[in-house]
């Protein structure tokens, strides 16, 4: 069975941020096989819209496609509160996004800012 390396950028900004962000990566740690998270740290939204965000990245392995990961991720997403409404207000329950699959970078925009590159070079140093 082939395994994939994955990178999953993470980041919530409501009130519950801290509760989001652990939950997700406890649920992360039931989807993919030795996940191990950067620390959870605070940035500035891109956007300048809403609250500061909680932010962190998670690796792991996975046999399923990168397709089949992505939509497990939004459904994630949905079950924890986000919608597309929360989105405009600027409100975001919880973000996962796909960066990084088996070396290449699937999210050029996410792969270049500083909120993904904090916690992905504390993941991998070599960069």
């Amino acid at each position: 069975m082939m395994m994939h390396r994955v990178y999953i950028g993470m980041g919530s900004n409501t009130p519950d941020a801290t509760k989001q962000m652990s939950d997700a990566i406890d649920w992360l740690m039931t989807q993919l096989d030795e996940v191990v998270s950067s620390d959870v740290y605070s940035t500035p939204p891109l956007s300048g819209i809403g609250a500061d965000y909680l932010n962190a990245v998670a690796t792991g392995l996975t046999s399923m496609s990168c397709d089949q990961l992505n939509l497990l991720l939004k459904d994630y997403e949905g079950q924890a509160g986000r919608t597309p409404q929360s989105k405009l207000s600027g409100q975001v329950p919880i973000d996962l996004d796909i960066v990084v699959w088996d070396g290449t970078v699937v999210r050029e925009k996410d792969f270049s800012y500083d909120f993904f590159q904090r916690g992905y070079q504390q993941l991998n140093p070599q960069g």
